[in-house]
């Protein structure tokens, strides 16, 4: 059954945090620069969310099948830390520059705060994904 469960898990993320990827890059201005950010974002997000999901859930069974040793890990903690301060960064970008977007939504480069939002998603990413590869080494 892992190999179900790990598998389900990084397909999971795959869809995830490729949608984010893609909505992250329309952020920092680099693709589809002619489309409005909402609509970008509009069509991706129900992807990311159902990714997403699903990859908590895996997750979830994943940690449960081997708790201590990755709690142990910590490349584990380092991930679950880069976790937070991702959803932080979705949080403070729905809370503030979000609700700004009408201004600045057809704009081929969005204004920094929402362009700082985008890199900063991408590069907490990447790290939740190195740091949740390495954890399945010891130190």
């Amino acid at each position: 059954m892992f190999p179900l469960v790990e598998g389900t898990h990084l397909l999971a993320l795959g869809l995830s945090v490729g949608t984010i990827a893609i909505s992250d890059l329309r952020l920092l201005g680099i693709i589809m620069r002619e489309e409005p950010v909402s609509e970008v974002m509009g069509q991706l997000l129900p992807w990311s969310i159902g990714g997403f999901v699903v990859m908590v859930v895996t997750g979830v069974l994943l940690f449960w099948s081997e708790a201590v040793r990755a709690y142990a890990s910590p490349w584990f903690r380092l991930k679950v830390l880069f976790l937070l301060l991702a959803a932080a960064n979705v949080l403070i970008y729905h809370i503030t520059i979000h609700r700004r977007q009408r201004e600045w939504d057809r704009d081929p480069v969005p204004p920094a705060a929402a362009r700082l939002a985008g890199g900063l998603s991408l590069l907490l990413w990447a790290l939740v994904i190195a740091a949740g590869r390495t954890t399945a080494y010891k130190l």
